[in-house]
């Protein structure tokens, strides 16, 4: 009889270990992941028991985006529990993307018009969607900008023909607006000479005469921007083209005050549009995570609004949807309809 006890008393105890492991899974711990987890030990909870890290891709160092995105990190590490954020430099939009759509990022920052491709499949994103993009809010806005000098001769964009023209970085999201651009005007790579720079290098580059013309998808007055019309003669080309605002809707027109930049006394006409924060369904963050980090986001104001002027400005409660043409994630629709925003249907995805 003893032994007979004994063996039902094993038989469930090793029942109760079994049913205590279903259902587990370790928390993600891959390098190369959007979230990495400081602890590999499973739990028996949904709660996680070890420190998330995660990287927010942001932009060059040379703008607003990279602070601005460094400054939202800390304050993610300061007030989120069990979360700790870093900001990266990247080459912005489009590696940004690719990134949170491959799993390797958390959350990163896109141009409204990039992200708005990639989600929709339209241009260099056709047949190839990233349909696990979801956009969180609206920071900063963006400009598509063309700079020469006065004395090149240069008055629109369809004299850029047989000119040497930096067009961002190769593979940027600036890259693909100036070749959009470029496109509405007949012009292509065959009919310009066209290098690849980022915009540092390519203000330095215009500033030092050796090309005829840069585009940038950048604020006003960024450091570099800033730097190359206070060191030479550089003008703002305008963008007055029906066309190129019908085809790219994302766009809207804006007009740059005389005065803007130095040696710039006419308004001038340019394409605008915002500049969003990002996250991906593939990023590794639970809804609960986005709700918690768009909260102390917002709450938290003060810590990173100061970042840089155009920060400080623009990424405000009241544009928070701005040019938003993707839906929300869900913990990010949560945040907002508690503190009474009222989301389009189009963003409920």
């Amino acid at each position: 009889m003893k032994k007979f006890v004994g063996i039902l008393l094993a038989f469930a105890i090793i029942c109760s270990l079994t049913a205590c492991g279903k259902g587990q899974a370790p928390a993600p711990a891959d390098s190369t992941s959007g979230v990495q987890s400081g602890s590999t030990a499973e739990s028996s909870t949904p709660k996680r028991t070890g420190e998330l890290r995660i990287t927010i891709g942001t932009a060059g160092t040379a703008g607003a985006l990279y602070p601005m995105g460094v400054a939202m990190a800390e304050t993610i590490t300061k007030h989120v529990d069990g979360i700790s954020a870093t900001g990266e430099s990247t080459a912005a939009s489009i590696e940004n993307l690719r990134n949170l759509h491959e799993g390797k990022m958390a959350m990163g920052i896109s141009m409204s018009e990039i992200c708005s491709y990639a989600y929709h499949g339209v241009s260099d994103y056709e047949n190839s969607a990233y349909t696990d993009i979801r956009a969180m809010f609206s920071t900063i806005n963006n400009y598509l900008q063309v700079f020469t000098l006065k004395d090149s001769g240069i008055k629109s964009i369809a004299d850029l023909k047989g000119k040497t023209v930096s067009m961002g970085a190769a593979g940027s999201g600036g890259e693909m607006a100036g070749r959009l651009l470029l496109g509405i005007y007949g012009l292509d790579y065959n009919s310009i000479k066209a290098q690849f720079m980022g915009e540092s290098d390519g203000a330095t580059a215009l500033k030092d005469h050796k090309i005829d013309a840069m585009i940038a998808t950048h604020p006003l007055n960024s450091a570099a921007l800033t730097e190359l019309t206070t060191s030479c003669d550089a003008i703002l080309l305008p963008v007055d083209n029906d066309a190129f605002y019908k085809t790219y809707p994302a766009y809207a027109r804006c007009t740059i005050p005389a005065g803007t930049y130095p040696n710039n006394d006419e308004d001038v006409t340019i394409p605008q549009n915002s500049v969003i924060m990002c996250t991906s369904l593939n990023s590794g963050l639970t809804d609960d995570d986005v709700y918690e980090i768009t909260k102390a986001i917002w709450e938290n104001r003060d810590e990173w609004a100061s970042s840089a002027k155009s920060v400080e400005k623009q990424a405000v409660w009241d544009s928070i949807l701005k040019n938003i043409d993707i839906p929300l994630h869900p913990g990010v629709i949560r945040y907002l309809e508690e503190k009474g925003v009222t989301i389009p249907e189009g963003l409920k995805g």
